[in-house]
């Protein structure tokens, strides 16, 4: 019997020993997440279509234009056009730069002039280029002009 409770003993302190030295243990590390891609980013891409209202404080661009662009750092398509809309009450005169000048994009002056009310666009705007563009009426004010470049498709 006495061997008997010497080998139950035994027993008893190795299913300690392993339930001791289990608990001791680090946990086991956590599967590594799947590598997921960075997020997109760059320049938003350029737009098909920009309207540009221009109001007696000056040129302003539709919504989806100005959600991820401004009066001076427009990006368009090749082939697009802009659109102004006067919204003032006075006629506007959309001219090309530079002031006074008005030939580094010939294609602006499609707009030309606008009374109140009325709406026109660009002729397309088919150079891949830095078109500047401004109200010759206001040609030294900066609420009064902008900057589409023109992107390949």
């Amino acid at each position: 019997m006495r061997e008997r409770f010497g080998f139950v003993t035994l027993a008893l302190v190795v299913a300690v020993l392993a339930t001791v030295s289990c608990a001791d243990s680090p946990p086991a590390p956590a599967p590594n997440p799947p590598l997921q891609p960075p997020p997109a980013s760059g320049p938003p891409k350029p737009l098909e279509t920009v309207t540009i209202t221009i109001t007696n404080q000056g040129f302003s661009l539709d919504s989806a234009a100005a959600a991820v662009f401004t009066i001076d750092t427009l990006r368009v398509y090749q082939g697009s056009r802009l659109t102004f809309l006067n919204r003032d009450t006075i006629p506007h005169d959309i001219q090309s730069g530079p002031p006074q000048i008005h030939t580094d994009c010939p294609e602006v002056a499609g707009a030309g002039f606008l009374v109140p009310g009325q709406t026109k666009s660009t002729d397309p705007l088919n150079r891949l280029v830095s078109c500047t563009f401004h109200d010759h009426i206001y040609e030294n004010d900066p609420r009064f002009s902008g900057r589409a470049l023109v992107e390949a498709r």
